[in-house]
This record gives C-alpha cells, sequence and structure tokens, in this order.
C-alpha cells in the first residue's frame, strides 16, 4: 500500500511538473503584452518583447498654428491618443534667426533659445510622461546651421569664412546642449537624434580634412553623447531629406539604441533587415514618408504593415516611416491602421 501511495505521489509530482514546464513554455511563447506603453519599449530595447506586438512611431510637422504654445501641445496629443503608436515624439519647431551675411560680429543667439519648445515638452510631461516616453527631436548642429544660412550659405561660409562659421556652430551647439539638459531635468527619458551633411553634394566642398569630419562628425557626437548620457535610450535619425548618401559606416560609432535610416543607401534599396545587420540594433522603419502611408487607403496601408513586419528583423522593428510624414493630422487613420495591425489587434 505504501509503495502504490508512493507511486502515486511521484505519478502526480511528475504531472505537476509538466503543468509547470507547459505554462512557462506557452509564456514565453505567447507572454502578456504591458498596458503601459514605456514597459512595451523597455522591453523592446531589452529584446524580451512578445513578438506578436510590434512596436510603432510616427510623427511629422504640424500645422501654423500647431508649432509652439497650447497649439503644438494638443496636436501631439491628437495624433498621439488617435494614432496609438507607442513613443510620443514630439518636433523642435523653432527655427534659428536667419542670417543673411556671415560675419564675426553676427549676433549669437541666447543659450534658451529653445525655451518656448521646452515648455511644449513640460506640457506634455504632465499630461502623458506617465504612461508613454516623451521624446524630443534633437536636431544636428548642422541642421540649425541650414536655417540659419541656407544650403548655398553653408556651403559657401564653411569654405571661405570657416572661422565665422564655426563660432556660430559653436553658439548653436551650446544653445542644442541646454535643450537637452532642461529636457532632462524635466524628466525626459529619451531623445530622438537626428543627423543630416553626410549627403554626396557635400563631398565637392573644399573644406580641409573633409567637410563631414570638420563640421558634421565633431558636432554630432557632442550633442548626441549628451543625449544618451543619463537616459533609458535615444534614437539615431540619419536624415536624407536633403539628398542621397552612399555611406553609413561612418555612423556606425554614433550612439543610439535604435536606428531610423534611409530607404535607399547609393541608388540601392536599403531594407530594414539590411539596417539590422549593419548596426546590429532595432530598426525604426518600413514606409516610405513620400509614398502610401500619406496617400492611400487605411486598409492598404495595414496590408503593407503586415509586409513590413513579414519582410523585417523579427522582434527588432518598429514600424515607422524613414522621416516625418506628411500632414499628420490628416493621416491619423493610415497611422491608426498601422497600429491596430502591427499591436496584434
Amino acid at each position: 500500500m505504501k509503495l502504490m501511495k508512493s507511486m502515486m505521489a511521484i505519478v502526480i509530482a511528475a504531472l505537476s511538473f509538466g503543468m509547470v514546464m507547459s505554462a512557462c513554455s506557452s509564456k514565453k511563447e505567447g507572454g502578456k503584452v504591458p498596458t503601459n506603453k514605456k514597459e512595451i519599449i523597455d522591453q523592446f530595447v531589452a529584446g524580451t518583447l512578445e513578438p506578436s506586438y510590434v512596436p510603432v512611431l510616427f510623427w511629422g510637422h504640424f500645422g501654423k498654428d500647431q508649432k509652439l504654445g497650447e497649439g503644438a501641445v494638443e496636436a501631439h496629443l491628437s495624433l498621439y491618443e488617435q494614432g496609438g503608436c507607442d513613443i510620443l515624439k514630439v518636433q523642435t519647431e523653432k527655427p534659428m534667426p536667419r542670417i543673411e551675411d556671415l560675419t564675426m560680429e553676427s549676433p549669437l543667439v541666447s543659450e534658451d533659445h529653445y525655451q518656448p519648445v521646452l515648455d511644449v515638452i513640460k506640457d506634455i510631461l504632465a499630461k502623458k510622461g506617465n504612461e508613454v516616453y516623451v521624446m524630443p527631436t534633437i536636431l544636428s548642429t548642422h541642421q540649425v546651421a541650414l536655417q540659419a544660412f541656407g544650403y548655398e550659405g553653408v556651403c559657401k561660409y564653411a569654405v571661405e569664412r570657416p572661422e565665422a562659421y564655426k563660432r556660430m556652430l559653436d553658439n548653436y551647439t551650446a544653445a542644442i546642449l541646454w535643450f537637452i539638459r532642461e529636457c532632462k531635468a524635466a524628466g525626459v527619458e529619451s531623445f530622438f537624434c537626428a543627423t543630416q551633411g553626410g549627403e554626396k553634394k557635400f563631398y565637392e566642398l573644399n573644406v580641409p580634412g573633409g567637410f563631414f569630419e570638420t563640421y558634421i562628425k565633431p558636432y554630432d557626437l557632442t550633442v548626441m553623447n549628451e543625449a544618451a548620457k543619463d537616459t533609458k535610450f535615444t534614437i539615431l535619425h540619419i536624415c536624407d531629406w536633403e539628398g542621397e548618401m552612399d555611406d553609413l559606416t561612418r555612423y556606425l560609432e554614433y550612439p543610439g539604441k535604435m536606428v531610423n535610416l534611409p530607404l535607399n543607401i547609393d541608388g540601392k534599396p536599403l531594407t530594414t533587415v539590411d539596417s539590422y545587420k549593419l548596426f546590429g540594433r532595432p530598426v525604426v522603419g518600413g514606409f516610405n514618408r513620400k509614398a502610401e502611408i500619406g496617400k492611400a487607403a487605411p486598409e492598404v496601408v495595414a496590408e503593407m504593415t503586415r509586409q513590413i513586419i513579414a519582410d523585417g528583423p523579427r522582434g527588432h522593428l518598429m514600424v515607422s516611416a524613414d522621416c516625418s510624414i506628411p500632414s499628420p493630422l490628416e493621416n491619423i487613420p493610415n497611422v491608426k491602421a498601422v497600429t491596430t495591425t502591427a499591436h496584434g489587434k
């Protein structure tokens, strides 16, 4: 009798162990997705997010009355709440003052140039900071120089007036660094760091040591390293808005736990799998900002989303576009179609 009881105890124990292991296996293969979007992104960055849920991020430039102040806050919240994205990215919409003729006496901008943008960040943080990463956009020093001088001015002054040009770059960088530090003090934990200046058209400029090596990379690294310091993560956005690029290897040492890259390099397609293999980091992308995401019907966009996910690096893709999408508030139905599909709903 004792022997039979012992045998039954062993069988029950074995069955119980098997049920536990089965439950663990089931949890591993179909784990629960957090309801808090911060936790979702934390798991995505760590590589532990349930793969049936694919995060989504879209952003864009809003209308004239929505660039700063309450209008900007409402526009960003509308896109986030109605579109369902997993990060709330905030645009930087206070351009540098235009300078028509750069000299050593050209006026410098104040360190707190981006205070109006910071005010928008703080307001959005107060409303949504507990549930989602509020991610300010950090433009590179070169990008804000383009605002001040225009493309022709940048090319002219970088070659003909290097001392005056560097003086302004240093001043713009100080304003950007002030903005980053004040954002951190307000509670920001992530940044979207953009870079331009690596386009092929800048190769021909007669700059000792090279235009990219002199005016782009050192400033980029100063800004991006500050953004990455003591924060959860940053996204490296290599922007080809100004023209075609042919070499991304120069950016491999740039900080950024995720990358958002052009769709074509030197005239050849760059897939999200290619991007992941090149940088070894999660990829933010898949959609062409100039194509269907802003033009097609939601059902078409939903089908494209399924294909982008199927073709992408599993577990390492955040569905997005290669840059700002047009008329973001008008395109909320398409953004919603992407998020609903990518989230497995």
